[in-house]
């Protein structure tokens, strides 16, 4: 939610109040050199919390969202991130090389969709079976056939649940693209609005002048 812009401000001026609050104890209030330094210490670990909460604050009235709304979008984005690494993981040691290819395009889907929710947390709302469903499916499906493609047995049963497994993968990777287009379709219908107007403002335009 927070990026990293937020974090490099945040420890930017968090870095600043420790000389400061150094010489003010030092200087100001003729304290000890350690003593100094351990408030310089304290200052910056409370200014430094103090500045993501209000960064955390800015965010979510930016957006229109409740604290608990945010929290839990967060919260949900934490674990969508927690299991795309573990998806990517076990892509890699698919051995197949059409699977990797399948699956890293999966996985280049969901970034996607992670980034922009990050980005825009109430279009979470929008893609909310991808974070409880899809996501988690894929991830464990993939765990599953990397399992059974590292197997040195290949006899009928093990290709045919190595084929269902690769449906299944087939399956969510439709279902991953839906999931972006059902997120992209408002800023979509947006552009098309924008455009019919830049459109008719020109047909305007074109027929006062002649």
């Amino acid at each position: 939610m927070l990026h990293a812009g937020h974090t490099a401000l945040r420890y930017f001026i968090s870095f600043v109040t420790i000389p400061v609050t150094f010489m003010i104890a030092m200087s100001g209030f003729h304290l000890g050199f350690w003593i100094s330094l351990v408030i310089a210490a304290l200052v910056y670990m409370a200014s430094n919390f103090i500045i993501k909460v209000y960064q955390r604050y800015k965010k979510r009235k930016q957006f229109g969202l409740t604290k608990s709304e945010y929290n839990h979008i967060e919260a949900q984005i934490q674990e969508a991130r927690e299991s795309l690494y573990n998806f990517n993981r076990m892509a890699t040691r698919v051995r197949s090389i059409s699977g990797f290819k399948h699956l890293f395009e999966m996985s280049r889907l969901s970034k996607r969709i992670i980034s922009i929710v990050r980005a825009n947390p109430p279009k979470f709302y929008q893609a909310e079976i991808f974070f409880y469903s899809h996501l988690p499916s894929a991830t464990e499906l993939t765990e599953k056939y990397a399992y059974l493609s590292k197997q040195p047995i290949k006899d009928t049963e093990m290709h045919l649940a190595l084929q269902r497994t690769r449906d299944a993968l087939e399956d969510l990777f439709v279902s991953l693209e839906k999931d972006l287009r059902q997120i992209l379709a408002a800023d979509i219908e947006e552009l098309k609005v924008e455009l019919d107007f830049v459109t008719r403002r020109s047909e305007r335009s074109s027929k006062e002048e002649s």
